[in-house]
């Protein structure tokens, strides 16, 4: 009984949907593919289901980027062409939730040009492994795929890295016999690193300001409270709050535009003289 009703109830809605499409004032050709759309919704579904255990990513997302391949693939369909709509747009899907997956779940974003030269090597590589012959090294592998070595080291690089790892993880050097430091000790000391001037600069600025001005900039820009709990915590009206922090905060920028301009002072416009009053007539 669940199984002949389900179908029932998706067919409902799906009528609907596209009788509130037709009511929508757009051109008749977006709501012709609209309504073509949501006629064969079912690909977009079917497309993530087959995607979703190959791979990272939450199965709603995989049907938002299959829908959004599918409004590309009829926008560019031809039936006169004689194929299949269902044949011409499945390749769309999938290859729209490849892109998301390779462009956007990744915590690292690298250049995909990076990543698709480094597929390219692997693959001759392994070719080259299967056939019996020694594989290229760096610089003959960069002349097979037509770039510098230095590219090449670039696309491997990104490779390695394109995953997170502990900063406590110990890396090994090129030949994986000795380990190398932790990558936490490579990191600068931040004790010797140089100042920041507009660091320094606005930590001399807040001293010239009220105190508790000062207190109430460093609570909602620092620390992060809301004007609402710093209202409450220092007894004072919500309105009145924020109006001096914004006025705090405009003069602290123009301040810094003063101090920051690369145009020197002499060189900056010089406000109108003040011009003595008109004689009147009887003067």
């Amino acid at each position: 009984m669940t199984n002949s009703s389900q179908p029932a109830a998706i067919q409902r809605q799906l009528e609907r949907q596209r009788r509130h499409e037709r009511r929508r004032p757009i051109p008749p050709h977006i709501l012709q593919r609209n309504d073509t759309v949501l006629k064969h919704l079912g690909l977009a579904h079917l497309g993530a289901n087959r995607q979703l255990h190959n791979g990272s990513g939450e199965r709603d997302d995989l049907v938002q980027e299959g829908r959004y391949g599918l409004i590309r693939a009829l926008e560019r369909f031809e039936a006169c062409r004689g194929h299949r709509l269902s044949s011409y747009a499945m390749p769309r899907i999938v290859g729209q939730i490849r892109h998301f997956r390779r462009d956007r779940l990744h915590t690292l974003r690298i250049p995909w040009r990076l990543g698709d030269l480094h597929a390219r090597g692997m693959k001759v590589q392994n070719n080259r492994l299967h056939a019996g012959l020694l594989q290229f090294s760096e610089e003959q592998l960069a002349e097979q795929l037509g770039v510098t070595a230095e590219r090449w080291r670039e696309a491997c690089v990104a490779h390695r890295d394109r995953r997170l790892q502990s900063l406590h993880l110990q890396r090994s050097s090129g030949d994986g016999c000795s380990a190398e430091d932790a990558l936490i000790d490579r990191l600068p000391d931040p004790g010797s690193l140089e100042t920041d001037p507009q660091r320094e600069w606005l930590i001399q600025m807040l001293k010239t300001l009220d105190p508790n001005q000062c207190r109430w900039l460093c609570a909602f820009w620092i620390n992060g409270l809301s004007l609402t709990e710093i209202a409450r915590r220092e007894g004072i009206d919500r309105h009145m709050l924020r109006k001096t922090l914004k006025r705090s905060l405009h003069s602290l920028r123009d301040q810094a535009e003063l101090d920051f301009s690369p145009t020197p002072p002499e060189a900056r416009p010089q406000p109108w003289p003040d011009l003595p009053p008109n004689r009147s007539a009887d003067h």
